[in-house]
């Protein structure tokens, strides 16, 4: 069955600003309705406040000049000016309560795009232009106020109080002379159009700041993790790293110069449109007032309108531009929170139907990684074929195998051969392009996959641990569902017992340092033994362990080897393995080359054949026998 999910062809959206602030409007009513009330009190309060502002001067310019009493002005001023005092203290309070809300649902928002990662097929967690897409989404959230949330908030609400006083003021201008208005708006669009192209000029360096800030921030964190102290000191990488870190530096001072440059044009180009505006306007203003067109106290009103209305027409280009380079950020976010979810739940058939042990049965199956970038550990030769789509790396080709109720398959071949794979399809991680596989003889896409995943416990090639409590690795959920028996049970079946008691450690201990600094910090060794634990605790019907050993020295791995039929015991197992010897301990050896099985048996069968088996066994056995390491 094909998986209609797939990455191949995947094109970044684009969407305009209105959809950003339509898309960020619903997620506030859905998640903090209070942002778009507060939002909303201190546009309307934002715009009272200047209109009251040039209002003010006039009325007292009329109270003189109509030689108003001192009473009589008090009783006017007064009151005006307490009233705006006011509101603008209501309206400081609806920008301070709405910054500290909409910055609170940065962190809610970080976390819906991990639980996101979660949910999304597990082929988009391996393709490398879905995980570049994921991390620009959490970069544009981890900005501060410079993060795509922030600024969409922010330029909005800026670009709403801007237009509001931008229709009040243009009113108020209006009345004067409707002449003046328009060329106003038409200098004020010279120089947004100005704004715009310093933006595109940004945006054509773009890619390059990228890079070079992840070539500069790869440095970085290559001088300061803990991992690589002991190879920069014995390979004498320190000069090498900051002129790495140095050249990183240059490449982004050049960017920023070139950036500056040009801006520097663009703004001075800008003031002496700015200037030849309110020059003009002004002017305009005096030659009416010195005609006797208009009083003293409107000249103040004009004059006060025409320095706002300005700000207004600059303040919303600006507002524009920011809100535009926001959408690009906004674009990476939404589309990846907009990615088809794994459907977990669908099916017809539930896996208490089944009879445990299960056999596992791969029918005519194909499969081919869309994204070559998917198939880190498949370096399959096929990807030469030049009649396949540009990126897409073919493993598997009309492949039938079949796994026995209750039977220990040791899966071998070389790096490439497509064993890795096989897990994954096994597991549901992927589905088959073409054929099926079975689970007691029943296609496995009839069972929903949140059940399929219970069929298995399984210890895979990458560490995970995580920084939370020993009790909370082993069993992978929250503390008061942790078996505490069950758990050090595991933990003595994989060989950790007495290292733990040694260490006065309990279930209650974190690990690593990530959190707590007195957290426990094992050996690759070791923390293969923790992930075998882990996969013991689970106790699923189907046991796979892809190379649990390759950290392990030979007498522990030994001790795995002999244990092996312990932990597999009522179970059906996969065990895929490099070291040859760890397949004697296997009902049945599969070999796989290029995605094909080309022997299958038990490991006396495959010598006796004196195949590629036999010859890979030889080879790593020499080696032994010489004395040298394997």
């Amino acid at each position: 069955m094909k998986d209609k999910t797939q990455t191949e062809g995947f094109v970044l959206k684009h969407y305009s600003i209105i959809s950003d602030i339509v898309y960020f409007i619903k997620y506030f009513r859905k998640y903090e309705p209070f942002v778009l009330l507060l939002c909303s009190l201190e546009i309307i309060l934002s715009a009272v406040v200047p209109l009251a502002g040039i209002y003010l001067p006039k009325i007292a310019v009329d109270l003189v000049v109509n030689d108003a009493s001192i009473q009589k002005a008090a009783f006017v001023l007064i009151p005006f000016t307490l009233l705006i005092m006011a509101v603008y203290t209501l309206r400081t309070a609806a920008a301070s309560g709405k910054y500290n809300y909409y910055n609170s649902q940065r962190d809610q928002f970080i976390a819906l795009l991990f639980l996101k990662s979660l949910k999304v097929p597990y082929k988009y967690t391996e393709s490398g232009e879905i995980k570049k897409v994921y991390w620009k989404a959490y970069d544009s959230l981890c900005s501060g106020d410079w993060s795509a949330l922030s600024r969409i908030v922010t330029g909005t609400t800026s670009i709403a109080v801007n237009i509001l006083c931008f229709v009040l003021y243009s009113t108020v201008i209006g009345t004067l002379d409707i002449w003046l208005l328009i060329v106003l708006d038409i200098l004020a669009f010279a120089n947004y159009a100005l704004n715009l192209c310093q933006i595109h000029y940004e945006e054509t360096f773009r890619d390059a700041m990228a890079d070079s800030n992840k070539k500069y921030y790869c440095v970085l964190n290559s001088m300061g993790h803990t991992k690589g102290a002991k190879d920069i000191r014995i390979f004498g990488m320190n000069n090498w790293l900051v002129q790495l870190r140095d050249k990183a530096i240059e490449m982004q001072r050049q960017i920023n110069q070139k950036i500056f440059h040009r801006k520097s044009l663009f703004e001075k180009a800008g003031f002496v449109l700015s200037t030849a505006r309110d020059t003009g306007a002004y002017a305009f203003l005096l030659y009416q007032a010195l005609n006797g067109v208009i009083d003293i106290g409107e000249f103040v009103l004009y004059f006060g309108a025409i320095t706002g209305f300005s700000g207004f027409i600059t303040s919303i280009m600006n507002s524009l531009a920011e809100l535009r380079a926001a959408a690009n950020s906004t674009d990476y976010l939404r589309a990846y929170m907009e990615l088809p979810e794994e459907d977990t739940s669908s099916g017809n058939r539930h896996i208490s139907e089944l009879k445990f042990p299960v056999k596992i049965d791969f029918k005519n199956v194909s499969f081919a990684y869309q994204d070559a970038s998917e198939a880190t550990e498949e370096n399959t030769n096929e990807t030469n074929n030049t009649e396949k789509p540009a990126g897409k790396k073919q493993v598997f080709r009309h492949l039938d195998l079949s796994i026995n109720a209750g039977e220990k398959i040791a899966l071998v071949g070389v790096n490439g051969a497509g064993k890795t794979t096989l897990v994954k399809l096994l597991c549901g991680m992927y589905n088959p392009d073409e054929g099926e596989i079975l689970v007691n003889g029943i296609d496995r896409n009839e069972f929903p996959k949140k059940e399929l995943y219970m069929l298995f416990s399984a210890v895979f090639q990458e560490q995970l641990i995580l920084p939370f409590t020993l009790g909370e690795n082993i069993a992978m959920d929250k503390p008061d569902n942790i078996d505490n028996q069950k758990a050090w049970d595991a933990i003595s079946k994989a060989g950790l017992k007495e290292f733990f008691e040694e260490k006065d450690i309990n279930l209650k201990k974190y690990m690593t340092k990530n959190i707590m600094e007195d957290g426990i910090e094992l050996s690759g060794g070791q923390q293969q033994r923790l992930l075998l634990a882990r996969a013991l605790y689970k106790d699923a019907p189907v046991l796979v362990l892809d190379e649990p050993t390759a950290a392990l020295d030979p007498v522990a791995e030994s001790e795995i080897y002999n244990n092996y039929n312990k932990y597999s015991e009522g179970k059906t197992a996969l065990f895929i393995s490099h070291r040859l010897a760890s397949t004697r301990f296997s009902d049945r050896i599969i070999m796989l080359e290029d995605g094909r099985v080309v022997e299958e048996g038990s490991h006396s069968e495959l010598m006796a054949l004196n195949g590629k088996y036999a010859e890979m066994f030889h080879i790593q056995s020499n080696y032994y026998e010489k004395g040298e390491i394997a």
